[in-house]
């Protein structure tokens, strides 16, 4: 469920996280009262849950952590959501290179990072066995972990993503990067089931918890390092072809045109709209526009045209790999070709790639915690 905006971010919370909440509050409560003298049990329990709140929101610092470096990028921020074993920060395209996404990705355990240096100042500052002294504390512990777990070189964690980076960087392929750190992913899985059933067989309720915790990361790991896995390879182009050799021919108007005196204008161009300030705002889809036009000539061509969002943007220097990137993590029909200059070259449509036919777009791309 939608909690508000951050900078203009969505958070969204699913109702896990709040199963999230109540667990830690049972599991903490008892270790509350215990550590901390003439607290009362309720109080304990409150103590509890709002510790399981902070982490929630270290979580969320987290991810903002990963949509602040990507919008550093100019790549666009989707949404942030938070679940039961941390969040996910979901961004409008593929890092379209190994500095991009070695940003993007580190940014999130550096936010942690600080949170915990910050909360481990703090813990030295009340009277040990206080109730601020135990939340600074488990806050510095807590965040030490998500920040050591997250970089981890084992995709889909942030340190798998930042040693594909290196790779690709390294070799010029994000494929060579990808495979690198999908079997990181599994040798990371695999300790942590072994190091979580040596936990379940010792039986105390502790080391159970810690056990189940376990198992559902590995899970999660063995599952996020299986997608990357499976990523399919992009068709090459033939020898010679640019990206500019599919942009098709096109107008430009003024984003008030009626839709009806745009599909004149066009005859079989394709569109694009451009703002009072030059820019483009949109490219007219041509059969939403004879749709509109046939009962509302005189309507804005904006109203029947995708708008130009930087997911939908495609640079004369992509190639075939960043193109297929773009193809498989974006839903627009229409890509708005831009020029050395910065300025608009051509429209290109999905149809029109090699890859086309056969790439759908799938979800965002995800920075994980």
């Amino acid at each position: 469920m939608p909690i508000g905006r951050v900078a203009g971010i969505p958070i969204f919370v699913a109702p896990s996280w709040f199963l999230s909440v109540a667990a830690i509050a049972l599991i903490s409560g008892p270790v509350v009262n215990n550590i901390v003298p003439n607290l009362s049990a309720a109080a304990g329990y409150g103590v509890a849950v709002l510790l399981g709140v902070l982490l929630g929101a270290s979580v969320l610092a987290h991810e903002l952590g990963h949509c602040v470096a990507a919008r550093h990028f100019g790549v666009g921020v989707v949404q942030v959501r938070l679940f039961i074993l941390g969040g996910v920060s979901e961004i409008a395209r593929v890092p379209t290179s190994a500095r991009e996404s070695a940003g993007v990705a580190s940014a999130g355990p550096i936010v942690s990072a600080l949170i915990t240096a910050v909360f481990s100042g703090l813990a030295l500052i009340p009277e040990p066995r206080t109730v601020s002294w135990l939340l600074a504390l488990q806050m510095a512990i807590a965040n030490g972990i998500i920040t050591a777990f997250n970089l981890l070189p084992a995709l889909p964690l942030d340190g798998g993503r930042v040693l594909r980076a290196a790779i690709w960087q390294r070799t010029g392929s994000r494929r060579k990067g990808t495979v690198a750190a999908v079997v990181g992913g599994y040798l990371v899985g695999s300790a942590l089931i072994v190091w979580s059933v040596l936990r379940l067989i010792s039986g105390d309720q502790g080391s159970v918890v810690q056990g189940l915790v376990g198992v559902a990361m590995a899970y999660y790991i063995a599952v996020g390092a299986r997608a990357e896995q499976t990523e399919p390879e992009p068709k090459p182009w033939p020898a010679g072809t640019t990206v500019g050799s599919f942009a098709r021919r096109t107008i430009q108007l003024p984003a008030e045109t009626p839709v009806g005196s745009a599909l004149t204008s066009a005859a079989g161009q394709e569109v694009i709209l451009l703002g009072a300030d030059g820019s483009a705002v949109g490219i007219l889809d041509t059969r939403t526009a004879l749709s509109l036009a046939a009962y509302s000539p005189g309507a804005p061509a904006t109203r029947a045209a995708q708008p130009v969002l930087p997911g939908s943007i495609v640079l004369f220097s992509d190639g075939s790999a960043e193109v297929d990137e773009q193809l498989r993590s974006e839903a627009a029909t229409h890509f708005l070709l831009i020029g050395k200059d910065g300025l608009p070259q051509g429209v290109i449509c999905r149809e029109d790639f090699p890859q086309g036919k056969d790439r759908q777009p799938s979800r965002p791309d995800q920075e994980d915690s």
